[in-house]
Order: C-alpha cells, then structure tokens, then sequence
C-alpha cells in the first residue's frame, strides 16, 4: 500500500483496463537433418536464407553412397525459402563418433621468397628478398627448400650478412649459383632461430632445420570431413611502427627501459615490439605507455643499443603481431592483429575461438612466448590439416540420431532440441522418414501442442517411388491432430549434377505454410497454393486416384500437377492424419495452435493477482479484445463477434475449492471457419424462355 506521511499531493499511476494479447507467429519452422557442418548438440541455429544457410551449415553435399537418404537438408531449405519461408532454425545429426579435421603445427620462422634467387640475366646473386624479415639480422642462418611438383631441393646453409629492413632484402656470406635456382612460387626460407635470449636477441644462430616443439593445435570448430577443405594461412603484421628519437633520453634500471619514440600512435601494454637497429633486432614487451615515452623489459639498454647501425639511418621500433586467414567454400574470416601474449582484444586464443565459426585453437601458448612463434605452415604460407583426421562418422545417423537425446541445457540432440525454441511452430526432419523419427515429430507436437509436423512419404527401399498402397500403408501407422502427410516427392535440379533428381517435400511445404500464414493468415488453409522452385513431382497422380487418398479416414494431402490447365503445380490437400473428424483439417488445427499459444503468452501477467471478480473481469476484456481481432480477421464464423466466441471466467466456471486452491478457469469458445474443400454447382435446366421489354 502506498504511504502518505506529510502534506501534499500524490500522483499514482493505476492499471486497471484490459492487457493487450498480441498475436505468435506461426510461420517459424525448425528442421532436423544432416548437414556438412554445425554443432550437434545445444540449441538449433537460426538462418534467414539460403545463403546464411550455407555460411553457418554449409551447403548441398555428397559424401558417398554411404550416406545416401541424408542429404536432403539443404534442398528442403532451399524449398523453404523459394516458397515464401523467412526464419528456420537448423538441427545438425551426425554420428557421436564423428571427428573434427585439426593439424598439430609448430611456431617459428618460416618465410617465403618474393623473387627468384636468379633473375635474367642469369648469374650468381648474394641477395634474397623476403616476405618477412622479423627475427632476421646479421648471423642470422638461413636455408632455402624449394619442393615444385615433387622435386625437391635445398641450398647450403646460409649466412645473413646484412640486411634492408625498407626493402625487405638481406645479403648473405656466399653467394647462390646461376645454376641452382629457386623458384620464389614453390621456396620456403627456414631460420635456425629457436628463441630469445636475455637481452631480447634471437638465439645464436644454428643451422637450419630446427625441430622445435608443436605447440599450436587447430581443429575445424565442428565434426565432419568438410573440415579437410579449410584453407588456413598466417603471416607477419605490425599494427604500429615508429621512430627511435635520439635526442631523448634512455633510462634504464633493472627489468625496466624507457626512451621516447616520435610517436607511439597504436602502441599498447602488454606488446611485444621489435627494435631494430639495421645490425641487431631485439624483442621486448611494453610495460608502460606515457605521451611518447615507451617503457619496455628487459636488461639495461644504453643509447648506443638503440642507435642505428650503417647502412640504417634510423632505429625502428615496430609491434610484432601476426594475421591468421580461414576459409571455406567462399566463407573468409580475416583475423588480424593477433598477439601470443594475453592482451585483450589481441590475444589470439581469445579473438579465434570467439570469433570464429570455422576453427578453433587449443593448446597452451609456449612457455617462453616468442613474438615470432605462431601457428604457421610447413610451407610458410599454408596450415594443412591432417588428411588422417576430419571423419562424417563410422556410418550415416539412424533414427535414434534423428530422435536425439536430452542430455540437459545446451546437450540435446535431434528432434529433442527442437523443444528449446519456443518460436517454432512447424517441423520436419526432411528424408527422415524412419517410424521412429516420425513419431518422435508427432510426439513433441501433442507434448508442446504449440507446433505442427510435415511428415514426407517414405520411398522403396530401392529408392523407386512409393505406390498408393504404399503410402497408405505409412500412413496407416499414425493417428493424430498434430500432422499431415505429403506425397509423391517433388523433383529438384540438383546443383551438383545438373540433373532433375525426387527430394521429401516436407522443406517446400513448410515454406507454404509459412506464405499462406504470411500473406493471408493461419486460418487460410495452405492448399491450392503453387509449389515453387520444382522441376515436376516424381509421380503425377489423377482425380481418381486421389479420389482413394484424400476422403477420411485417409487423409493423405496430394500434390497435383495442373500444367495442362496453366495452374503449374499445387499443394491439392489439406488434411489431418487423424481420425477425429473434428480435427481433420491442417488450418483448423494450426488456427487453435495460433490461439491457444497467443493467449498463453499474453495472459501470464493474471499469475498471482488477486483471484477476484475485478480480474475475472479484467481477463475476459483481455480475451475478447483479442478474439474479436481474430474474427475480424476472417479466421472465425459468424456476422458478429457473439456468434464467433465466448469467454467465460466467473462463479460458473469456477468453484470456491478451485478458487481456495489457487486456479483461475476461464472457458473459451470459438467457431473456426472451414475451407470450401468441395465447391458444388447444382444446375438444372429451365424451361421457361425470355422476354424482351421494348420502351
């Protein structure tokens, strides 16, 4: 209760009228099915077109006869959306024991030539170009492997004498032959670089090839052979590089440096940057950032160890970051900007396992964090992932897969993970036509009775068309309010062959629902509507052999081909597989759906009110508002809203016991409109003639 304690005036806001009910939506569908790629378990992913499709899940595919039947997915999402469809959610099923493509790599320095090592005319050269240079100074040992179409070669050990940090060209002790040439198209440069010593200078150098310890793994982020396709490349960056400014001073004491630079525009904590004199390049990680004052770690330097050394003019001082690149089927992450030390915002474990869709990095760092050592290919270029990993599962998914398991939040599987989202209102598991799977359907829809099943006719189990007794034999083994059935399949061109090939057409009906409930309302019934995007049904079906399908207790829903009357191909049924003839009719039943779900929703502020006349009241003004909507709309009967509904909340529909224990019972009623499924003309002859009136 409110308070009045002093003198004065109170203004209180007092809710009194009736709640608004806003209608769900009824157009949300959620498919189950084999896919590429995508997690298995968790909560189903939402895509909007065909095209977030095929970014999140990948897209059509054939992995083998051994996965025949189940790779019907991505057409019954390409039905959905060239249907009028606008939001789906996506429930990956593989095996458990699927495995994700990944490669143990190690960090180091690995680069590549930009030019031949001989150019025209032919002669012995000193001099290299590369595509990096960090890590690189005088003493530096270098050697080149060059591997092009399985000849391979590699150069003597090689000596850095200098270098050109501009141009990106260092001068070796002994010169390359004219006659040994290596192709900068197919040549790695290895370093025998294997760390830093204390002062921040690479190791004395050794000869090259080091053995250095794998410290990187990637992994594909989900299960499943598509992973062996990725295309993952790192290379050097820096996002910020200065000059040294040799009129300031160098203070250092130990652990700790300072000395000024011209700018330190993109310098941040925790950075490992590279001072590099033209003679000597030493690695430190930034302490402290003041105005252009750096402070790094490290041993003393004095002034001489930051002067630039002939040829250089001048000391730069660089942030050593790397870039890693992934991509799969015209899907590219850039992640740049990188760092192995813990930087926020930088720190690769970090940025690639929270920003990726396509990979993930496991693995500690190693111990002694080198700016230089990060994932990196064998080739300097290009990680390739191990060809012994990245498995689609021992065999294709059975129907316990399809049905899932509910293993808890974010560990449910299949069909089972569909129950997470409250927004979907139609589902199917395209292809899956396996009576388990089908009941599992049916099953969540009377549990939730929130939603409506699509169930795809089952072909032979030569893959030939199934026949009348065929589908009513399947047919025959369900009796429910919550489904319907369609059949024959539909024929699709098949992007990977070019060839007109029979998929479920559960996907392309489900798209139907969705634009019959868009563009006229759930209570329009989704038949006589046209099928897009098909090349034909696998089998045409006649009047009279519909005349055995659709009457009750049949109901099998017929998609017809009308092109000899111009009207392309139709959805030429609407019927429940039940035997209730109350309940026979797919808009009547998805109608209730709509209302019930609607006034669930819109009603949860009644819980704990005061359970008395005043929110009876409040509830049947809330109620009706929304009903009448409904009949205005077209979905219910009648010339005026009191032959449409009734809602009753009072003494009549509730005793004092109901009220004592806590229930509020509000009793509603609507008269759903039918569809015209059989337009009957009567005509006759008339014997009596014309008269003509002249004036």
């Amino acid at each position: 209760m409110p308070e009045y304690l002093a003198p004065g005036v109170y203004v209180e806001e007092v809710d009194t009228g009736s709640k608004p009910i806003e209608g769900v939506s009824t157009s949300t569908a959620g498919f189950v099915g084999m896919t590429l790629r995508g997690v298995r378990e968790g909560l189903p992913e939402l895509v909007t077109s065909f095209a977030d499709f095929e970014r999140k899940f990948g897209g059509y595919f054939d992995l083998g006869s051994a996965f025949s039947g189940h790779n019907y997915l991505p057409y019954a999402v390409d039905g959905f959306f060239s249907n009028g469809g606008k939001r789906l959610y996506i429930m990956r099923v593989h095996k458990a024991d699927a495995t994700a493509a990944q490669v143990t790599t190690e960090g180091g320095i690995v680069t590549r030539l930009r030019e031949n090592t001989v150019i025209e005319p032919a002669t012995a050269r000193d001099k290299l170009k590369l595509v990096s240079m960090r890590g690189i100074q005088p003493g530096t040992k270098l050697i080149l492997h060059m591997d092009k179409l399985g000849i391979v070669k590699d150069s003597a050990v090689l000596d850095v004498k200098e270098i050109n940090p501009t141009t990106g060209e260092i001068t070796t002790t002994a010169a390359i032959s004219a006659t040994e040439v290596f192709e900068a198209a197919y040549t790695t440069v290895s370093t025998g670089i294997v760390g830093l010593n204390s002062a921040g200078l690479p190791d004395a150098p050794v000869a090259p090839p080091i053995n250095r310890p794998d410290s990187f793994i990637i992994k594909a982020k989900d299960a499943g052979s598509w992973g062996k396709t990725l295309k993952i490349q790192s290379s050097h960056e820096s996002a910020s590089r200065a000059e040294f400014d040799p009129g300031s001073p160098v203070t250092g004491v130990a652990g700790q440096n300072t000395f000024s630079l011209k700018s330190t525009a993109g310098f941040y904590k925790g950075a490992w940057v590279e001072i590099d004199t033209g003679a000597k390049k030493r690695y430190r990680q930034v302490l402290n950032i003041s105005g252009n004052a750096l402070t790094v770690d490290g041993e003393v330097l004095a002034l001489a160890d930051l002067t630039p050394v002939a040829p250089a003019t001048k000391t730069f001082v660089s942030t050593t970051e790397f870039r890693l690149s992934v991509s799969f089927e015209g899907v590219t992450e850039q992640f740049s900007g990188l760092t192995l030390a813990n930087v926020p915002g930088r720190y690769y474990l970090d940025r690639i396992n929270n920003g990726s869709s396509l990979i993930s990095i496991t693995g500690a760092p190693p111990a002694s964090t080198h700016p230089f050592l990060f994932p990196i290919g064998a080739d300097g270029q290009q990680l390739v992932l191990d060809p012994a990993t990245g498995t689609d599962g021992t065999a294709a998914p059975d129907a316990q897969d399809y049905k899932g398991v509910d293993g808890g939040p974010n560990k449910r599987t299949g069909i089972k993970a569909l129950e997470d989202i409250d927004q979907i209102s139609i589902i199917a598991a395209p292809g899956a036509t396996h009576q388990v799977v089908q009941n599992a359907l049916i099953e969540q829809c009377e549990r939730l009775k929130d939603r409506f099943a699509i169930l795809d006719p089952q072909p032979k189990t030569d893959n030939k068309p199934p026949g009348l007794s065929d589908i009513q034999s399947q047919r025959n083994l369900y009796d429910t309010k919550y489904a319907a059935i369609y059949y024959p399949r539909v024929m699709v061109s098949d992007p990977l062959t070019n060839l007109n090939i029979p998929v479920p057409p559960s996907g392309h009906l489900a798209g139907v629902y969705a634009r019959t409930d868009i563009e006229r309302g759930v209570h329009k019934a989704p038949a006589n509507e046209v099928l897009r995007s098909i090349t034909g049904l696998e089998q045409k079906i006649n009047k009279e052999e519909q005349d055995i399908l659709n009457p009750s207790p049949v109901n099998i829903n017929v998609l017809r081909d009308f092109r000899d009357a111009g009207r392309g191909y139709r959805v030429w049924g609407a019927r429940v597989i039940t035997s209730d003839p109350d309940w026979k009719y797919v808009n009547v039943r998805r109608l209730f759906i709509y209302i019930e779900e609607s006034i669930d929703q819109g009603t949860q502020w009644v819980v704990f009110e005061p359970n008395d006349e005043p929110l009876w009241q409040r509830v049947r003004r809330t109620v009706s508002a929304f009903l009448t909507n409904v009949w205005r709309d077209g979905a219910l009967q009648g010339r005026k809203p009191e032959e449409a509904f009734f809602v009753r909340c009072d003494r009549t529909t509730m005793t004092q016991d109901d009220i004592d224990n806590g229930r509020l019972i509000i009793l509603v009623g609507i008269a759903p409109v039918k569809p015209a499924e059989f337009v009957i003309f009567r005509i006759g002859q008339w014997t009596g003639g014309s008269s003509i009136e002249e004036g």
